[in-house]
């Protein structure tokens, strides 16, 4: 089995910490005394934790101390992969550099998530939300933040591909992903259709910039759908089944460019149709005919779904499967330093060793 060495905090190391460990891969998060940040929040509670620490094991080191270094490049030594997430240069003020770490494992595959590349705004600290607004997302977005961590938790998926083509490779090293640069390149044809046709796109709305009908509409007990029509086929097969075959031969509505430009008078006469029939009608005849179209669900009409997405178990709390070989169902959440002891036998200190580190306050268990 591979291990893993997490040295990070909150979301972007440990997601992808928890994308490895679902993987199969053995995980163990390396915590200050104190713990994780995200071990207890006043207004989320745990709930931030337990989605991205699952099935992990846990030792609690102070690294700032000779002793705890010496306990964390013995992990390294004995591991294939490590991520971290500190704040720049941290792991050089730690005395952690690149070359202290490849003399202990010079076959590791060494994972780095920051804010920034390095240069100019290397130094600025990697908050989620202002990373979306100074990469353009923000502003693609109608100037509204990204739900949940969405900014960190794509930066985690960009390590955990980089670890797995490294290990695939056989190409140990330091490798490094900037969360403003995962957060770009979902904007990457917006990027391109602006330099090639100087068009901007705006956000702040359900409406697809670039294709109509494709946006929300009302049905007549008042629930809101999404209808989505790409193309002239669609927009045909869509008329037909609504009784609507006098759009086809409307100027306004001839190709999508057209109906993009026309857009809000389409809108009116499709949501007239839509006010004369419920949802549930609407759903069947749409999709009886091929046109996508689904519900606007919330958080709550998610959970209470049926059969939509897979879900996992943590104790009585439902978690959405991540989409990838393996499970994480019913897997605790570890203790701060849950595993230091048994960790630290493994590595080969002696009880009398590791009671003289309790002393010192290098090492912590079993806090709660």
């Amino acid at each position: 089995m591979y291990r893993v060495i997490e040295l990070g905090h909150v979301i972007a190391a440990p997601f992808a910490g928890e994308i490895l460990r679902h993987l199969g891969f053995e995980v163990i998060k390396v915590e200050t005394l104190q713990g994780d940040l995200s071990r207890k929040d006043d207004v989320l509670g745990d709930s931030m934790f337990i989605f991205n620490n699952r099935g992990k094991k846990s030792i609690s080191i102070d690294l700032k101390k000779e002793k705890g270094k010496e306990i964390f490049l013995k992990l390294v030594k004995n591991s294939n992969v490590l991520i971290e997430n500190l704040s720049p240069y941290a792991m050089d003020r730690l005395g952690l550099l690149d070359e202290v770490i490849f003399s202990a494992n010079p076959s590791l595959v060494y994972c780095s998530l920051k804010g920034y590349p390095k240069g100019k705004y290397e130094n600025l600290p990697a908050f989620g939300t202002i990373i979306e607004a100074e990469s353009g997302i923000m502003d693609a977005n109608g100037r509204a933040r990204l739900p949940a961590s969405i900014t960190d938790m794509n930066a985690s998926t960009y390590c955990v591909i980089t670890i797995l083509w490294a290990l695939l490779m056989n190409k140990p090293g330091h490798y490094r992903v900037d969360i403003i640069q995962s957060n770009a390149v979902w904007l990457g044809y917006y990027l391109i259709a602006y330099q090639k046709l100087g068009k901007l796109f705006e956000g702040g709305s359900d409406e697809l910039p670039f294709w109509a009908p494709y946006e929300l509409f009302k049905s007549s007990d008042g629930k809101e759908f999404y209808l989505a029509v790409n193309d002239n086929l669609k927009f045909e097969k869509l008329c037909k089944a609504l009784g609507l075959v006098n759009l086809l031969n409307d100027e306004r509505f001839k190709n999508n460019a057209d109906r993009v430009k026309n857009r809000k008078i389409l809108h009116e006469i499709l949501q007239q149709k839509f006010s004369l029939m419920n949802l549930d009608e609407i759903i069947v005849i749409l999709r009886n005919n091929d046109i996508p179209v689904g519900k606007l669900n919330n958080v709550k009409d998610l959970i209470s779904s049926e059969g939509l997405v897979e879900w996992e178990m943590f104790k009585n709390i439902m978690i959405p499967k991540l989409p990838l070989p393996g499970s994480l169902n019913n897997q605790n959440v570890p203790d701060l330093g849950e595993d230091t002891l048994h960790i630290l036998k493994d590595l080969g200190y002696s009880e009398d060793e590791i009671e003289k580190m309790i002393k010192e306050k290098i090492i912590a268990f079993n806090v709660h």
